[in-house]
């Protein structure tokens, strides 16, 4: 099983070269997910020779145009390319109205299903699963309905201990890699996990926050997440302005990793008026040590 998350755009409202706006790649096994969709995100995943009709879904936080303006234009592409597997996206309300007319004034048509499911709700909760992952979202708090997601690869199967397969039957074998006893018609234990399986591998998860206020809620929905993505506009020496545009400080982001015992932070949305990463990694690695920035191109490998 593997796990991985690509940067495809890592810039706020305004993009600089080299920091375009938000999109992420996510693949968990065989299956590709896409969160946010930014400006340019089409372009990014063609310098990232990423295979866009292998997406199986795609994921929006909200509906500033920062996070969803490329949407439309990377689906177009999907459709000119062929694509007949259908598409899920998931945004908050209002992301149906802006796609129907945008292709109901080009008179465009699809010839795959596109199903665009609108997110409501102020509690984390599962939106989405297949084979290899699941994927929850969560409220984050900002001027407008805003969402984050956390995304968690399936239990795999367990592995059989090599020198005790002898004593089971491929029946049985099936019943423990499902992480399952096997039991005598009496009821009394006859093969147990434990004795006959190696412990399971754990989960993998990752959780993106993007546009957010610092919050306790956030902190409860990405607590004891393994890698977590959260924006990191301004600097503290611009909190008032974070505030008022409901954004989050680098501070803030790292303090809301230290609270939730994340494995390791990703921090990015940084606003154009700064140049590079470096003044925020130094504020956040005071709170939370484990902070890395989320270059555009940047790969990190969960598994």
């Amino acid at each position: 099983m593997s796990f991985v998350l690509k940067i495809l755009g890592s810039g706020s409202a305004t993009p600089l070269k080299g920091r375009h706006q938000s999109a992420q790649l996510v693949s968990v096994n065989q299956s590709h997910y896409l969160i946010d969709c930014g400006e340019g995100t089409q372009y990014r995943l063609i310098e990232e020779k990423a295979n866009w009709n292998k997406i199986e879904a795609i994921f929006i936080s909200h509906l500033h145009g920062d996070h969803y303006l490329g949407l439309v234009g990377l689906v177009s592409t999907m459709g000119l390319l062929g694509r007949k597997k259908p598409l899920k996206v998931f945004a908050p309300v209002g992301l149906m109205e802006i796609v129907v007319t945008q292709f109901r004034v080009s008179q465009s048509v699809l010839e795959f299903h596109l199903e665009i499911l609108e997110l409501e709700g102020n509690t984390k909760s599962i939106v989405y699963e297949d084979e290899n992952a699941v994927v929850s979202a969560f409220p984050l708090v900002h001027g407008i309905a805003t969402y984050g997601f956390w995304v968690e690869e399936k239990p795999r199967e367990r592995k059989l201990i090599k020198e005790k397969i002898k004593y089971l039957s491929i029946e049985e074998m099936v019943k423990l890699k499902n992480g399952l006893d096997i039991l005598e018609d009496s009821g009394r234990m006859k093969f147990s996990l434990e004795e006959y399986t190696y412990p399971p591998v754990k989960c993998q998860s990752f959780a993106y926050c993007s546009d957010t206020l610092y919050s306790e809620q956030v902190i409860d929905a990405v607590r004891g997440v393994d890698i977590l993505y959260h924006e990191a506009t301004y600097l503290e020496e611009h909190r008032d302005k974070a505030t008022r545009n409901f954004h989050t400080t680098a501070k803030e982001a790292a303090t809301v990793a230290k609270e939730a015992n994340v494995g390791k932070l990703l921090i990015g949305h940084l606003s154009s008026r700064y140049e590079d990463f470096e003044a925020h990694l130094v504020e956040a690695r005071k709170e939370f040590p484990n902070t890395v920035p989320a270059t555009e191109g940047k790969v990190f490998t969960l598994s």
